[in-house]
């Protein structure tokens, strides 16, 4: 580091230096600012100062990590022990528990990512055959995918071949990220975290399929290990595609069944009180000559009452469910398409 270092900050210095976990901090365009020592070492370096300015984007052994990583964080504020795929500068691989979070300036920007994280690579294992599916599997009606520990295809079943249009061997050795929906990408990553972490997790995820037709799968998967140490990912899936788009009809239907009952007590409690004014309005409207100063202000009033009688019957003549953007992600029902 350049310029004066005062006690305090030195301190602080040797006190990360001295952590036995690695500790760092990067810009969101990927620049390392600060690391400390067991972070230098993870990754084969001789000293922080090498370090600092490095490309983080260099370390990760798939690149597009990166990327999901910076997201995820953006989105939810933090990760915690999430297992990375790195490279030391050697490029020896190795996986590590990433424990991240954003850092906001004044105006609410993210400006660094602050970050800690430990070397697993020890409780995972990457060597030997790549695992197939048994007959069984095979034959089975219910969706049956392999992944390496990356989330890469290593084989998928007859049943999810056929969901997705694709022959097996194009779906091999492909990231499962490639046939998510794009906001399900970072879920994704999360429910491999978890998997990781735990040893199983269930995630509802939707697919693309060669056709571009959308498909919902409810997913459980499993981590396989061999002597204590992670080998790859079973994961089995079932359409749900059919059950979602039932309960989206029954949850629409029960809207307008609301929205119906709303509406009919609405306009009926309304059209009483308008009626009353329409007819004492009348009886004003009669009495006032055109010359009197008050004249325009009951033009307008009754303009406007005009208009409430409209909305008044519009509403009373609902017959589907329909809403609109309000404000704050709220939404209304928009009474111009449903009557």
């Amino acid at each position: 580091m350049k310029g004066v270092i005062d006690s305090s900050t030195r301190w602080y210095i040797d006190f990360l230096n001295s952590l036995p976990i690695a500790v760092y901090r990067t810009t969101i365009e990927g620049k390392i600012v600060f690391c400390n020592r067991a972070y230098a070492r993870i990754f084969g370096f001789d000293n922080i100062g090498e370090l600092i300015g490095y490309p983080v984007i260099n370390l990760y052994r798939n690149k597009k990590d990166r990327g999901i990583l910076v997201n995820t964080i953006m989105q939810r504020g933090r990760v915690t022990d999430l297992p990375v795929a790195f490279v030391k500068r050697d490029r020896i691989p190795i996986w590590c528990a990433v424990t991240a979070r954003a850092v906001l300036d004044d105006d609410g920007i993210v400006v660094h990512l602050d970050g800690m994280m430990r070397d697993i690579t020890g409780e995972i294992e990457e060597k030997g055959e790549t695992p197939s599916l048994d007959g069984v599997f095979r034959a089975g009606n219910d969706i049956i995918f392999i992944f390496d520990l990356h989330g890469n295809i290593l084989d998928v079943n007859a049943a999810g071949t056929e969901l997705l249009g694709y022959a097996a061997d194009d779906l091999r050795n492909r990231s499962m990220t490639d046939l998510l929906i794009p906001r399900h990408r970072e879920l994704f990553l999360l429910f491999f975290s978890d998997i990781l972490k735990f040893g199983s997790e269930q995630v509802v995820l939707s697919l693309v399929d060669k056709d571009g037709k959308m498909h919902h799968l409810d997913c459980h998967a499993l981590l396989v290990k061999k002597e204590n140490r992670a080998q790859h990912i079973k994961g089995i899936a079932q359409d749900i595609t059919d059950r979602m788009k039932q309960q989206k009809a029954r949850a629409n239907n029960e809207k307008l069944q609301g929205v119906l009952e709303m509406a009919g007590g609405v306009a009926h409690r309304l059209n009483q009180p308008l009626t009353i004014v329409n007819n004492l309005l009348d009886e004003v409207i009669s009495d006032i000559r055109p010359d009197d100063v008050n004249y325009e202000k009951i033009m307008t009033v009754q303009n406007q009452i005009i208009k409430m009688n409209e909305i008044t019957q519009k509403i009373g003549n609902v017959r589907k469910y329909a809403a609109m953007d309000y404000v704050a992600g709220v939404k209304i029902v928009d009474i111009d398409k449903t009557s």
